[in-house]
């Protein structure tokens, strides 16, 4: 399934697309490719 990331690092927002079973999954993928980010929201796209 593919989710989309909100992700925030110092002041500014952005997205990540990532491809993962559920939410944890897209949680954890999306926060290995931005190990500094903060997650803000996870939205499953159909």
């Amino acid at each position: 399934m593919n989710w989309e990331v909100t992700l925030y690092i110092s002041g500014k927002i952005f997205y990540e697309n990532v491809i993962a079973k559920d939410y944890q999954d897209a949680k954890l993928t999306a926060l290995s490719r931005n190990p500094t980010a903060r997650v803000v929201s996870i939205t499953a796209k159909f």
